[in-house]
């Protein structure tokens, strides 16, 4: 039979009573251990907040609003409890930063990095019948980020999604009041028919789009399967704006277009 000490070299600590041993980490463990410790002194508060808010958007795609709390988050993010709360001290401010969050990195994938805060590009303006190459090639390629973000993200985008449609003022959220200008630059240039009401044009588009993943979740294995299923849905979405958006003088170089690239 070993003595205490041969015990105690084989690694492993015993309690007071001498009757269970009491698992000693490991080499790996502790060097993991370390490397967290690290990490964690060397974020600065701005790095911590996105991994928050990554973390919470995980979190919130999963499990929805009803599933998340900052304790949960921050065990996930891998910081300390009391650091999470000093960033944000109620659920439902976690919840608010991570779907503005969400939103501004729906703004950088599909408008390119445009910006509310700084000035359209004006080429973003030449939306008349004079520039309709320009204006069909500038929708395919919305179309297309679109459909790719909404895919690639279908449950945190349907949490957004949701969201933004039970707000009082969807203005207020940076990517649905940048979309609904789009529409509206569309809906007053001399390339749209008439009376477009462009809020229920805007939601009907969106909705669209955040629900065809549900779809493609079903039909589609693999990123490639996925990337054509995008390519297909925003095709699709480019040929139905032929009927209550273009007008009918502009519907051959839309289809010109369709028979080139489908």
């Amino acid at each position: 039979m070993r003595s205490s000490a041969q015990r105690w070299r084989r690694g492993s600590v015993w309690n007071s009573t001498g009757a269970r041993p009491i698992a000693r980490p490991g080499p790996e463990e502790n060097s993991v251990a370390a490397k967290q410790d690290k990490n964690r002194r060397k974020r600065d508060p701005e790095t911590t907040r996105t991994a928050i808010l990554e973390a919470a958007k995980t979190v919130l795609a999963r499990d929805g609003a009803e599933g998340l709390s900052v304790s949960t988050v921050a065990k996930v993010a891998g910081v300390n409890r009391g650091t999470a709360y000093q960033h944000f001290q109620q659920k439902e401010d976690l919840v608010r930063a991570t779907l503005d969050w969400v939103s501004h990195q729906l703004l950088d994938a599909v408008f390119e990095g445009g910006d509310l805060d700084r000035a359209v590009p004006q080429d973003q303006l030449r939306t008349d019948r004079d520039h309709m190459d320009e204006v069909i090639e500038r929708m395919a390629g919305f179309n297309r980020r679109l459909a790719e973000y909404a895919i690639e993200n279908p449950d945190i985008g349907r949490v957004w999604l949701y969201d933004v449609l039970s707000r009082e003022n969807p203005q207020e959220d940076v990517f649905y009041r940048r979309f609904e200008q789009a529409v509206q630059t569309l809906a007053d240039s001399d390339a749209s028919v008439d009376d477009i009401d462009v809020e229920v044009q805007s939601v009907m588009t969106l909705t669209g789009y955040f629900m065809w993943p549900v779809w493609v979740r079903a039909h589609a294995r693999g990123k490639r399967a996925r990337k054509e299923m995008a390519a297909r849905y925003a095709m699709e979405m480019l040929r139905n704006s032929m009927y209550g958006v273009l007008r009918v003088d502009t519907h051959s170089i839309l289809k010109a277009y369709l028979k080139s690239n489908l």
